[in-house]
């Protein structure tokens, strides 16, 4: 990890006891014990060595200071870190203080400004933009340790995602089918089989099918109209409603099911592992029920209904509004919950943990008042 030391001190120390004690892997800072040092080079060249030699992931921290200069190149040993690493060719994070990516612009316009409250030297900025815009570095603003290693234990996962898919190709095979369609995350639970993995793999799978839609939730949230128009005429207008709400019944009762014998079956019996497999299509069929909410809700939203109907659709849109909410949210507070409890349970006595959806519709009151109101309209 390369950063300057006393302005980021904390972060360093932060961020080592993640990379050890968290991922298992050996942070290469030069304040721990750890370093490897060699006697014969000055700490430039030390420095600079341990990312050519010993590295296999450099993450880069910018904060306020642009750090010692080497007096051979006139640049900073960051700076020389970041470019070792990027000639050896080696995975690059980069995280740049979200205050000073705030003053870039204003640097841009006004070099000659005075930034001294915020940074050392506007050398700074010039390195800043050398990784933005020349090295093409992608840099992840961040205010405190924990905004980097929540970024840091996703990249790390994509990361050994794709590391998984090279060695499989080199080895003569692939990925099953149900596999190759995980995100990082659920993948390597699939494949490293932690407590609970049962549980975890649909969660994660779960929330990876959600965010994956999350366009689609969003246009909902929207409340756009961008589907095919269609007419229904008022004396037909009962019957269609009667209609929709049933295939929403249908989509509610499938969503029931799943969550009954098809999750059970495959989680397995008590002291049996469970199917990957199967978790993995409860996973995708849960998804395709949002899928089913969200089309629903469209051709509601895009009907155009004949008066005295014409306010009941967007009263009857909302119907799913619960319905979506508890697809976004359940499986994200779900997961937090079981992995809460595994901790738990590794050092207190075990633990019984409740999870339990329920599928509702709102907006209830809002048509049923519609409605009324269509009846008082037809009442002679």
């Amino acid at each position: 990890m390369s950063s300057t030391f006393y302005d980021l001190r904390q972060i360093r120390a932060d961020l080592a006891r993640f990379i050890g004690d968290e991922l298992g892997y050996i942070a290469l800072l030069s304040e721990l014990p750890s370093f490897p040092v060699n006697p014969d080079l000055d700490t430039v060249a030390n420095c600079r060595a341990r990312v050519e030699q010993d590295a296999d992931i450099f993450i880069l921290v910018i904060g306020g200071r642009y750090g010692s200069i080497d007096d051979k190149t006139d640049a900073s040993v960051t700076n020389l870190e970041f470019l070792a690493a990027r000639r050896k060719g080696i995975p690059v994070y980069s995280f740049v203080e979200k205050s000073i990516l705030a003053l870039l612009p204003t640097w841009k316009r006004n070099a000659a400004a005075d930034f001294s409250a915020a940074v050392d030297t506007s050398r700074l900025f010039e390195f800043v933009e050398y990784v933005r815009a020349q090295e093409r570095v992608w840099t992840f603003p961040f205010e405190t340790a924990q905004d980097i290693i929540g970024v840091l234990r996703r990249q790390i996962a994509y990361l050994f995602h794709d590391a998984l898919r090279i060695r499989l190709r080199l080895s003569g095979t692939e990925l099953p089918e149900y596999l190759a369609s995980l995100g990082p995350r659920a993948l390597r639970i699939a494949l490293e089989r932690p407590k609970a993995w049962e549980y975890r793999l649909l969660l994660q799978s779960w929330i990876d099918q959600i965010e994956r839609r999350r366009p689609q939730i969003k246009e909902y949230r929207s409340a756009l109209m961008l589907g095919p128009a269609e007419l229904v005429p008022a004396a037909t207008a009962l019957d269609w409603i009667q209609t929709r709400l049933h295939e929403l019944k249908g989509v509610a009762e499938s969503a029931n099911r799943l969550i009954g014998s098809p999750t059970h079956e495959a989680f397995g019996a008590p002291g049996e592992p469970g199917n990957a497999e199967d978790i993995v299509w409860v996973a995708h069929m849960l998804a395709a029920v949002l899928d089913g909410l969200l089309t629903w809700a469209k051709r509601i939203r895009c009907a155009r209904l004949e008066p005295p109907f014409d306010a009941i659709g967007a009263q009857l849109a909302l119907f799913v509004d619960d319905l979506v909410s508890q697809f976004e949210t359940f499986p994200v507070d779900a997961l937090r919950k079981l992995e809460d409890g595994v901790e738990l349970a590794s050092v207190e006595s075990p633990q019984v943990i409740q999870m339990t959806m329920f599928f509702r519709l709102s907006n209830l009151e809002g048509f049923q008042r519609e409605m009324e109101s269509i009846r008082r309209q037809f009442s002679p």
